[in-house]
């Protein structure tokens, strides 16, 4: 049951973000699932920002959400390439992975670098967005894989 529930939760998430928000559920913890993909951030050698832990402010004003961080980290190279190609995508950069808890389970999410493609009106750039696509994948998946 619990898993034909938070099917039916990933289901609707993909719906509602017009099947732009790509969705995992992890295994372990949101304190844990953030380590994980900020170790292989840090190992790919890639450019690690900061953790934004939106639960810890939302309680600083006196409301309590579940577990809700925003990681943000870029590929210098590929962020390079593509602020040279369009400068406005630099609004969507740095990239971002979320993390949060809901319902007891825990997801780890991201909108593909592909709707820039639309938002910005790319007729060009088709490789660079490809590659930070395949990133945020790799990123993801490598964090969530077992028996690490």
């Amino acid at each position: 049951m619990k898993f034909f529930i938070s099917a039916v939760i990933a289901l609707v998430s993909l719906n509602v973000f017009g099947q732009n928000l790509t969705t995992y559920r992890s295994t372990r913890s949101v304190e844990e699932t953030v380590d994980r993909i900020v170790e292989t951030i840090k190992n790919k050698k890639l450019a690690f920002f900061e953790t934004v832990a939106h639960d810890k402010v939302a309680l600083e004003y006196g409301v309590k959400i579940p577990p809700t961080r925003m990681i943000l980290f870029e590929d210098p190279n590929l962020m390079i390439e593509l602020v040279s190609c369009r400068q406005t995508t630099a609004l969507d950069l740095p990239m971002r992975i979320l993390v949060w808890e809901e319902n007891g389970d825990v997801y780890v999410g991201f909108f593909d670098p592909k709707v820039m493609k639309k938002r910005f009106m790319l007729h060009e750039c088709d490789d660079i967005i490809t590659s930070m696509s395949r990133l945020k994948v790799r990123v993801v998946s490598e964090a969530l894989r077992e028996g690490d």
